[in-house]
This record gives C-alpha cells, sequence and structure tokens, in this order.
C-alpha cells in the first residue's frame, strides 16, 4: 500500500508544482574529476562534463573517484534541494567541507544504489551566498568489471533547487525504477506461484510447471533493482546475477516447448547443463573480462530464446493454431525486448533513462499467465465433461450389473428348478413308464392294455413337459397325425388330416407342444363321446407367427342354449390351456351340421429357435 501511495503523491506533485517552479531549478553539468588516491583524497583534477561514465575519461578504474562542483546560493530560493539522478554503485555528498549525506556503504560489499535517485537537503548553516563548493564521491566498478553495462560507474548530473520542486522529480524517478520494480515483482511472484499451484493440480501439463518456475525465476532476478545490500563480494554478486538468467531462461524454453507438446531429451540435457557450465566461465574469466564474458553468455542466451521462439512458431502453426497468434503476438514483443536488452548490452544503443524491458515483460507474463488459465479452465471443463460421462456409464454398467445380476439369479433358480424336474422326469420314466409297460404288455385283458397304454402316453408326455426339450414342429405334426387317425379309426370314425407344412427350422418349445397335445386329445375325445357322428376332420395351419388348431364333427352340434356346468370339463381345460400359451379358443357350429372346435396360439421368436 505505501509503494502506490508514494507513486500517487509523486504523481500530484509533478503535477501540481513542478511546472509553476521549475525557472528556480539549477541544473550542474560542468565538474572536476580526480581518481582518490589510496589515502582517500582526491588526485588530480580534470575537467569533465555530466553525466559522466568512468569509461570517457578513466576507463578501467575500479574503486572511488571524486567530483567537485561550485554553485551560488540562490536568493530566496526557501529550502534548498541537491537531486542526483544516477550514481553508481554509490556515493557520498560533502558541501563545503562537511558530510551531508551517504547512499549507505561506502566499502565493500559497497551497497548497490544505481537504480536509486538520490535527494539530499544542504543545511542552510552550511551554504554560502557565494563561492559553495559541492563534493560527491563515487565509488564504483568499471564497465568491464561488472556483468551489464547498467552497473558500471558513473554520475548524472546534479539538479539544484528549492526542495518542494525536486520532490516530485525525485519521487517520479524513484517509481519508475525502484516502486515499479517492486509491484512488478510481486505480481509476477503471485502469478508463479498460481502457475505452481495449478501444475500441482495437473502433473500432466509441464509446462505449468515451468512457466511458474520462469515467473519466480524472473521476479527474483527483478530483485537486483531494488534491493541495495547483498552479503557478498562484488565479483560474486555479478556472476550470480549472470548465472541466473541460464536456468530462469532454460524454464522459458522448455515452457515453450511442452506448451506445443514437444519434448526432446537432448535439448533438455544440453539446457541443463550450461546452469553449472556458466558460473565456471565466468569465474574463469579475469574481473577485466567479466563484461565480455558476460556478453558472450547473454548473446548465447539470446540466440536460444530465438531459436526457441522459431520452433515454437513451427510447432504451433502445424497442430496449435489456436495458440499461435496471440502466443505468436507475445513473443514478438519479447523477442523485440531481448534484442534490445542485446543492443544495450553489446554498448549498440545508449543506456536509457528507465530500462523498458523491466516494465514491458511484465505484460508478457501476464497475458500468457490469463492464456495458460484459459487452456486450464478449458481442461478443467472437459474434464468434468468426461467425468460426468464416465459417471453415465459407471451409473449404466452398474445396472447391467444389476441386471444380469438378477438375470443370473433366475437362471441358477431356473436350472435348479430344471434340475428337480429333470430328476423328477427321470423317476416318472424309469420307474413309473416301466410298469405301465410291463402291466401293458402281461395283460390278458385288451382294455387293460390300452388303458395302460393311454397312461404310458401321457406319462411319456408329462416327462416330455417335465424336461423342456423342444421338438422339431414337422416330427410334432407327425405324432400328431398318427396318434390321432389311429384313436379315431378305432373309434369307428373317418379320420381326415389336413395338416400345412410349417415354417423351415421351426420348433415348438416343450410347453407349446405338450399343451397343444393335450387340446388335440381332449377335442378328439369330445368328438368320439359326444358328437354322435362318424367323421372327424383335423386341420392345422400357420400363419402369423401363429399356429391354429381345428377339430370339427359331423354329428349333432352343442347346443346354444347349454349351460356351462352342462359342458363337463373339458372344454375349460381346452380353454386353460389356450390361455395359458396366451391364445384363444372358439366352439362354432360347422357348416354342414357337427362342432368346430378353433384353437389359435402364438409362436414367440424367443420359442421358436432352430434345435441344434
Amino acid at each position: 500500500m505505501k509503494l502506490w501511495l508514494r507513486w500517487i503523491v509523486a504523481v500530484s506533485l509533478v503535477l501540481m508544482g513542478q511546472g509553476a517552479i521549475a525557472a528556480d531549478i539549477v541544473t550542474l553539468s560542468r565538474a572536476e574529476a580526480a581518481i582518490a588516491r589510496p589515502d582517500g583524497q582526491p588526485g588530480p583534477w580534470r575537467a569533465v562534463a555530466l553525466p559522466h561514465d568512468w569509461e570517457d575519461g578513466f576507463p578501467g578504474h575500479s574503486g572511488a573517484v571524486w567530483y567537485r562542483l561550485h554553485f551560488e546560493t540562490p536568493a530566496d530560493a526557501g529550502l534548498l534541494g541537491l537531486y542526483i539522478r544516477r550514481a553508481c554503485t554509490n556515493l557520498e555528498v560533502y558541501l563545503n567541507g562537511e558530510l551531508i549525506g551517504s547512499g549507505g556503504l561506502m566499502t565493500g560489499p559497497v551497497a548497490r544504489n544505481c537504480y536509486y535517485p538520490q535527494l539530499f537537503t544542504p543545511p542552510r548553516s552550511l551554504l554560502k551566498p557565494q563561492g559553495n563548493e559541492l563534493l560527491v564521491r563515487v565509488v564504483g566498478f568499471s564497465a568491464r568489471e561488472v556483468s551489464a553495462r547498467q552497473r558500471a560507474a558513473g554520475l548524472s548530473d546534479v539538479v539544484l533547487g528549492p526542495r518542494d520542486a525536486l520532490v516530485p522529480m525525485h519521487e517520479t524517478q524513484l517509481f519508475w525504477n525502484i516502486t515499479m520494480a517492486q509491484i512488478i515483482a510481486a505480481t509476477i511472484t503471485v502469478l508463479g506461484l498460481s502457475m505452481l499451484a495449478l501444475a500441482a493440480l495437473r502433473r500432466k501439463d509441464t509446462y505449468l510447471l515451468y512457466f511458474g518456475l520462469f515467473s519466480l525465476g524472473w521476479a527474483l532476478l527483478s530483485a537486483r533493482l531494488f534491493v541495495r545490500n547483498v552479503p557478498l563480494s562484488h565479483m560474486a554478486t555479478e556472476i550470480l546475477i549472470c548465472t541466473a538468467f541460464a536456468p530462469v531462461l532454460a524454464c522459458a524454453f522448455l515452457f515453450l516447448m511442452r506448451l506445443v507438446h514437444r519434448r526432446h531429451r537432448w535439448v533438455d540435457a544440453v539446457l541443463w547443463a550450461q546452469v553449472p557450465l556458466v558460473p565456471l566461465v565466468l569465474a574463469a574469466a579475469a574481473p577485466s573480462n567479466l563484461l565480455a564474458a558476460a556478453s558472450a553468455v547473454y548473446n548465447l542466451l539470446a540466440l536460444e530464446f530465438l531459436a526457441s521462439v522459431v520452433y515454437f512458431f513451427v510447432a504451433a502453426w502445424k497442430a496449435h493454431r489456436r495458440q499461435f497468434w496471440l502466443m505468436g503476438a507475445v513473443l514478438l514483443l519479447a523477442v523485440v525486448l531481448v534484442a534490445v536488452e542485446i543492443a544495450l548490452q553489446n554498448d549498440l544503443l545508449p543506456l536509457p533513462k528507465i530500462h523498458v524491458i523491466h516494465f514491458a515483460m511484465p505484460l508478457v507474463f501476464l497475458v500468457i499467465g490469463a492464456r495458460l488459465v484459459n487452456l486450464f479452465v478449458l481442461a478443467l471443463n472437459r474434464a468434468e465433461t468426461v467425468n460426468q460421462e464416465l459417471e453415465a456409464r459407471v451409473t449404466e454398467k452398474s445396472r447391467e450389473i444389476e441386471r444380469s445380476y438378477e438375470q443370473l439369479t433366475t437362471l441358477r433358480a431356473e436350472q435348479a428348478a430344471h434340475g428337480e424336474r429333470q430328476r423328477i422326469a427321470s423317476d416318472l420314466h424309469d420307474d413309473l413308464g416301466a410298469k405301465l409297460l410291463t402291466i401293458a404288455q402281461a395283460s390278458e385283458s385288451d382294455r387293460v392294455a390300452s388303458l395302460a397304454r393311454q397312461a404310458l402316453d401321457e406319462m411319456r408326455l408329462s416327462v416330455r413337459g417335465l424336461t423342456g426339450q423342444a421338438a422339431l414342429a414337422g416330427d410334432v405334426l407327425a405324432d400328431w397325425r398318427a396318434e390321432t387317425v389311429s384313436r379315431l379309426s378305432a373309434a369307428g370314425f373317418q379320420a381326415e388330416w389336413d395338416a400345412a407344412d410349417p415354417p423351415l427350422g421351426l420348433v415348438l418349445p416343450a410347453r407349446t407342444h405338450v399343451q397343444l397335445t393335450r387340446v388335440l386329445r381332449e377335442a378328439t375325445s369330445n368328438a368320439i363321446r359326444h358328437s354322435g357322428g362318424n367323421c372327424c376332420r383335423v386341420r392345422i395351419s400357420f400363419a402369423g407367427g401363429g399356429l391354429t388348431l381345428e377339430v370339427e364333427d359331423n354329428g349333432r352340434g352343442w347346443p346354444p342354449e347349454a349351460r356351462p356346468s352342462q359342458r363337463g370339463h373339458g372344454l375349460p381345460n381346452i380353454e386353460r390351456r389356450a390361455r395359458n400359451l396366451q391364445g384363444t379358443h372358439g366352439l362354432l357350429p360347422a357348416e354342414g351340421g357337427g362342432a368346430l372346435l378353433r384353437v389359435c396360439v402364438p409362436l414367440a421368436t424367443a420359442e421358436s429357435a432352430t434345435i441344434g
């Protein structure tokens, strides 16, 4: 919150007061400079122009340099201020021989104030109406002994004027150089931690992991702009800063590759192998060659970045065009920023007052971060959809399992019942059947033998019903004809048999076979016993997926006024059996007199399978 308040105050002061009193501000751009002797005192003076870089006049020098300036005290100036935009690495300010301010530690490890603007308030007691001497002692390092030109020693021009007029200048520069860097570092840190959290949720999306590490690494690198006191020597600090770029950019390269689902083990090995090599190369270089070695490292990393961007463009265009345009525009901006930074590092461009890459790169991070969050949300939605589909499938499969279990339970019950029926049928056939056959063969009475044979036929029919053995329709018709014609002939009836050919391969289930056999026997018995005729006609047809059985006699027929109680048990049995087979029955008068019994039953497809 303090950072934002500082920015608001700085902007307000600039808008309110700078333009009104700008005429009272004096810029001191002429000075004398001298290298400090071993005892700390200045050596021979030479005239220089401010801003002044040590490479201009003191090439290769590291240590301290004195600057001497003279000014006159402005009349009615009020409270004066002394503003120095840049002094690298640190400075002390003396007014007329008295120390009036310092940027921090002036001995190793020196406070690193290259990005901090300095504002001092000269005491009125030290000011002279004329001939004021201002001494600025700067400690710093030669451009050859730093890993970035931005940290080479030098001093900007010195601005003198009313303190109220200089405060907005100081606050504005402090905001853009320091406060904004801190805000950006904090924002990128939050972004990086968020990406790592998403990576923990979706471990297969490793691009989230590498982008999170890249973001945190860049936030850590941004700390070099505002961290003043580092508990390391100058050489160790510079090597550490340059070395940190290798793993940070390696994460950036791997992020781009993983985003388009590419992985090459040799690329991963090369990227991580160069991380320990960079500090070894920098440490092997002499301090006076540090900038050259660091520039070579930065140039190599820039080429790798360019290669990774080109690789991303090619892969995204081929397979991931939805990611091409947005990511392409962002990466082109990043390429331009890297190119500008490399040009500055290689002294192809003058150093700017504000380092653009530090403020433009967060835009790159935010746009990429937003895109990754969007991809995460899309993946999450897809996962939820797939999960819902999976739940629906699991529910359906559970229902199928339940149905299968019910069917299995029913089947087991049916198997148990079938086994019991098989046992009963076996007992009937082996015991009762054998005894009936013995009676039929041993009996001297034809009537007893006939009854025994009829009982044996009924027993065999019951056994067939118990065992559930299906029979071919053609075989059933043959058995029905033989039995019916034999019974009618024995009773003195003329038998007429008219049966259509059944459909090829049609089988009758045991239940249908047994019930229709008993219907036919009952109908034939009724014709023999009650019709009073001498002819019986049996017709069987197959049509509409069913079987129609008709038994017609030429007797006296059935009186319409007969009561149900006078019909005996034969017709109710026929009616019951037809109903059990989900069929219909009817007793009608025949055309030439007599009675016509018609029974129609459906032949279900499931029950009409061909016998194997």
